[in-house]
């Protein structure tokens, strides 16, 4: 079922069954082991469509939460070097040598560049 109205937000219809327990558990199921919401799993089974929001399968999302915390490491890190510059400047910090904070962020950035890579690659592949 293809079209112009087949962007999530144009999503406005509900349909409403009725399920045991464990019929709705066995879909659940099936749709986690596809990636996909219980939603979408049930769209895309019927209608044969793409699905809305893949979800992120846990390896993938891993590599997510990873790759955000990098981003927090990188973004401290950072942080320090400005703080640390500024109190050079003004003459009452203590001396970090620049290769050595630029060895840090140039550490953070190839790990999260190697997860971008390995995130994209799993993506594709």
């Amino acid at each position: 079922m293809k079209g112009k109205h087949s962007q999530p937000w144009h999503h406005t219809k509900r349909l409403h069954i009725r399920l045991t327990a464990d019929e709705k558990k066995q879909m659940a199921e099936m749709a986690k082991e596809h990636g996909l919401s219980l939603s979408d799993f049930v769209r895309v089974t019927i209608t044969r469509s793409k699905p809305v929001m893949p979800k992120a399968k846990p390896d993938r999302e891993l590599f997510i939460r990873t790759l955000a915390q990098l981003g927090k490491v990188g973004s401290n890190v950072n942080q320090i070097a400005h703080e640390l510059h500024r109190e050079r400047i003004v003459g009452n910090g203590h001396h970090v040598p620049d290769r050595i904070i630029e060895s840090a962020l140039s550490s953070v950035k190839a790990l999260s560049n190697h997860l971008i890579t390995l995130l994209t690659d799993g993506a594709q592949g």
